[in-house]
């Protein structure tokens, strides 16, 4: 298949089938959390209804680009308002998952919808939601060395709850009660990161995550942008200061010079993780990177970067009986796009286009085999036989917008 024929069909599939995924909320129940506009859905898979935090994001980069703004804008407004009520946005809409948030990409999104609107009464709304979901981060998600970490507030009862939900999926849940309760409450922070995956060595709450810290930097970042833009000059500066902090922080704990990668930090124990994971591009993405460190995570990039995509963990990080999905050979959305927007804000112009390339022709073969987009990919195979936690759901959210954002990004050579 050559480029061309894979852009047009992959183009052609997505914006015939964005309205599938377009769902009106339901009402508030004792499970779910109702929204006031409409929202998008990952997949089509009625296991897979409801409204989450991360995907939308991405899945906004497609929507926007393929001319669907005003969904987009009713993505946000579900944003705003889950930041209104709850102070944090849960990473699923439902109250089970109102312990936990996801990698906050609110203030990127919004600058995305801003962007677009330049409406500057929206941009104040948005604005006030962002210092509440920042303070959600600082005052529960702050790690003693200063960086964030992850985790989660459920009460014994939801962490119970919580192993019948994933009991099927991981193989080397304790037997002893305590035991238990103190690994499910690892695994449930590990939710506001990658659920799941080898990074964190069971313990996810004992960690600075290199990929969330980054997009906080880009949220302190974007913040000030916002401040300046409403004329609070005051703001903006107590923004920059504390991007400028994190950024100190982040150099300190996450970054290896000799290694010229970012690394995860195990802040109970004083010591790096030492998982090869691709979270280090979004930092690339994120903009708190020096040109040398950009430089150098462009030369690492065969550290997991495959024939079709960028993997999830460099092959032998898992070194626990479980299969995980955010692990070799997978390769998820998100890092494409992380990837991709990085090396182009750093000038990497022909490594971006090579991953968007190896993304798009990945999307187009299997959607010519099976008719379908779907959730991950085999990075070495380019196919869809992918190390599984579940059966895959087919899939458009944050497949099809990162595949349209790679498309973009082919055709403005």
């Amino acid at each position: 298949m050559n480029l061309a024929d894979a852009i047009a069909a992959t183009r052609s599939y997505i914006d015939a089938n964005w309205e599938k995924t377009f769902r009106n909320s339901r009402e508030e129940t004792a499970k779910e959390i109702s929204l006031p506009r409409p929202h998008t859905v990952p997949s089509t898979d009625p296991c897979m209804w409801l409204f989450f935090y991360w995907d939308t994001y991405f899945t906004n980069l497609g929507l926007i680009r393929q001319g669907r703004f005003d969904q987009a804008l009713n993505n946000a407004e579900n944003i705003i308002y889950v930041l209104d009520r709850f102070g944090f946005a849960p990473n699923i809409s439902v109250k089970i998952a109102l312990n936990r948030s996801q990698i906050p990409v609110s203030a990127v999104l919004f600058q995305e919808i801003y962007a677009h609107s330049r409406d500057q009464a929206w941009l104040a709304r948005a604005y006030a939601a962002l210092v509440k979901e920042y303070a959600f981060w600082m005052a529960l998600r702050l790690a003693p060395n200063g960086l964030a970490t992850c985790g989660n507030f459920a009460d014994p009862v939801t962490l119970a709850n919580f192993y019948e939900v994933i009991k099927h999926r991981l193989g080397d849940i304790p037997a002893d009660p305590v035991a238990r309760l103190r690994y499910l409450h690892h695994k449930m922070a590990e939710c506001e990161v990658w659920d799941f995956n080898p990074r964190f060595d069971q313990r996810a709450a004992d960690f600075n995550p290199v990929d969330t810290n980054a997009i906080l930097y880009q949220f302190e970042t974007i913040a000030g942008n916002f401040a300046r833009e409403l004329g609070m000059a005051e703001a903006e500066s107590v923004w920059r200061d504390r991007a400028a902090r994190r950024r100190a922080l982040v150099d300190q704990y996450l970054w290896h010079e000799d290694k010229g990668f970012y690394f995860d930090y195990d802040w109970a124990n004083r010591r790096p993780g030492r998982v090869v994971s691709a979270a280090p591009y979004f930092a690339l993405w994120s903009g708190i990177c020096s040109d040398a460190q950009a430089a150098a995570l462009a030369r690492n990039l065969p550290l997991v970067e495959r024939p079709h995509g960028v993997m999830a963990c460099a092959e032998g990080s898992n070194n626990s009986i479980n299969t995980y999905q955010w692990d070799a050979p997978n390769a998820w959305p998100p890092h494409q796009t992380a990837a991709i927007i990085g090396l182009l804000r750093h000038g990497y112009k022909a490594d971006a286009r090579r991953i968007a390339e190896k993304y798009v022709l990945t999307c187009a073969r299997n959607l010519a085999t099976t008719g379908q987009l779907w959730e991950k990919y085999n990075a070495l195979t380019g196919r869809i036989d992918v190390a599984d936690e579940y059966k895959m759901p087919q899939m458009m959210g944050w497949t099809a917008g990162g595949c349209i954002h790679a498309i973009e990004v082919l055709e403005s050579a």
